[in-house]
C-alpha cells in the first residue's frame, strides 16, 4: 500500500516519521496489535504452549522500526558492543557460525582423544517475558540515548493486544513485559537484552548464541573436572537469569558428551536443583549433533523427511495428467533442495 503512494502522500508521512522521531511520541495505534497463534509443528494442539504468539502491527510503524534498526544496529556493530558469540540477527552472521563452532571444537577433542560436555539451553517464553525496565537499563548503559532511548522506550510502554482465532478476537488487555513477536525491532532488542548472559561464564569455556539458542562446552581429558567448570558455566547463566527477569527450562535444556569413551552414569548436572537430561544426541539450530559426530541421526532425519515429500510428488506426478513439470520442479525446491541446502 505504501508503495504505490503519490509524492504529496510520501511527504506527509516523512513529516509524521519526523515527528514522531523528535518527540519520542508514537501514535496509538502503533502500539497496539492482534496476536494470532499459530501450532508449533508436532506440539500437542490441546495446550496454550504449543502456539506461537504471532502479532500483527502497524505497517507504518514496521517501516520506522526497519529505519531505526538500521541505525541502532550499525552503530552496535561500529562500537563492537555485540557480544562476539551472538550470530542471531546480525549481518554476515548466521547459524553456521555456531554450528561450526561447537562442531570444530568436537573435532579437536576426537583427535586428541578428549571429551566435549556440552549444555544446550533454553529460555521460557523469551520474548514474552522480556523485562521492559531491564531492556531500557541496558540500552542505557550501551549508550544508546535522546531520541532513539525516548522512541524504544514509549514503543514498549502501554502496548496492547488482542487474541484472533478465525474471525473471533478477544477483548483488548495492556501487556506489562514483552516485545512483540512479528515486530521488526524485536529481534534486535532481544539479543541487546541477553548480550551478556555468559558474562560470568569462564573464559576458558565455549559459549555459543544464535537469538535465544545458547550452549556452553568445555573440552579436555578429565570428565569429572569438565563437569566441575560446565557446571559453574550453568550456575553463572542461572543467576543471571534470576538478575535480569529470565528463567531457563530445565526440561528442554539438554546435556551431551561428545566423546567415544564410556561416560559414567552418575556424572550428573543441575539446575534449579534438578538434574539436567543426559541425552546422546540434540538437535542445535538445526542439525542433529550426535555423541560421536557420525551425523548419521542428522543424515536420517533428511532422509525420512524427503521421502514424504518424494511420496507426494509421485501421487502428482504422471505422463498423461497432474502437475507440471515445472510445479513438480518447484515443489523439488522448496521442500527437499531446501532441506540439503
Amino acid at each position: 500500500m505504501v508503495r504505490w503512494l503519490g509524492k504529496e502522500a510520501r511527504k506527509k508521512l516523512l513529516v509524521l516519521y519526523n515527528r514522531v522521531w523528535t518527540e519520542g511520541k508514537l501514535p496509538g495505534s502503533w502500539k497496539e496489535a492482534v496476536v494470532v497463534p499459530i501450532k508449533k509443528p508436532g506440539k500437542d494442539p490441546s495446550k496454550p504452549s504449543s502456539y506461537r504468539p504471532i502479532s500483527l502491527t502497524s505497517n507504518l510503524c514496521k517501516i520506522m522500526e526497519r529505519m531505526i534498526v538500521e541505525r541502532l544496529s550499525f552503530d552496535l556493530e561500529k562500537r563492537g558492543l555485540l557480544a562476539n558469540c551472538q550470530s542471531g540477527f546480525r549481518k554476515a552472521r548466521n547459524t553456521c557460525d555456531s554450528i561450526i563452532r561447537l562442531e570444530n571444537e568436537v573435532r579437536k577433542a576426537q583427535a586428541c582423544k578428549e571429551t566435549v560436555l556440552a549444555v544446550f539451553f533454553d529460555i521460557e517464553k523469551a520474548y514474552d517475558m522480556l523485562w521492559k525496565e531491564g531492556l531500557l537499563i541496558k540500552l542505557h548503559r550501551l549508550g544508546v540515548g535522546a531520541r532513539g532511548f525516548n522512541w524504544i522506550r514509549d514503543f514498549l510502554c502501554e502496548r496492547k493486544i488482542q487474541v484472533r482465532i478465525g474471525s473471533a478476537c478477544s477483548s483488548q488487555y495492556t501487556v506489562e513485559n514483552g516485545t512483540p513477536q512479528g515486530s521488526v525491532i524485536s529481534p534486535l532488542l532481544f539479543i541487546i537484552m541477553i548480550n551478556d548472559v555468559f558474562g560470568a561464564v569462564s573464559g576458558s569455556v565455549g559459549r555459543s548464541l544464535f537469538a535465544d539458542d545458547g550452549a556452553v562446552w568445555s573440552r579436555g581429558r578429565n570428565v569429572e573436572y569438565l563437569g566441575t567448570k560446565v557446571q559453574g558455566a550453568i550456575n553463572g547463566v542461572v543467576e543471571w537469569g534470576l538478575d535480569w527477569g529470565f528463567r531457563f527450562s530445565v526440561e528442554k535444556t539438554k546435556t551431551v558428551f561428545f566423546t567415544r569413551k564410556r561416560v559414567r552414569e552418575d556424572l550428573k548436572l543441575r539446575m534449579y536443583g534438578e538434574e539436567v537430561e543426559r541425552v546422546s544426541s540434540f538437535k542445535f539450530l538445526g542439525v542433529v549433533f550426535d555423541s560421536r559426530l557420525t551425523w548419521k541421526n542428522h543424515i536420517d532425519r533428511i532422509e525420512e523427511k524427503c521421502k514424504k515429500v518424494v511420496n507426494v510428488m509421485r501421487c502428482l506426478a504422471g505422463r498423461d495428467w497432474g502437475a507440471s513439470c515445472s510445479a513438480l520442479k518447484r515443489l523439488y525446491q522448496a521442500l527437499i533442495k531446501s532441506v540439503f541446502d
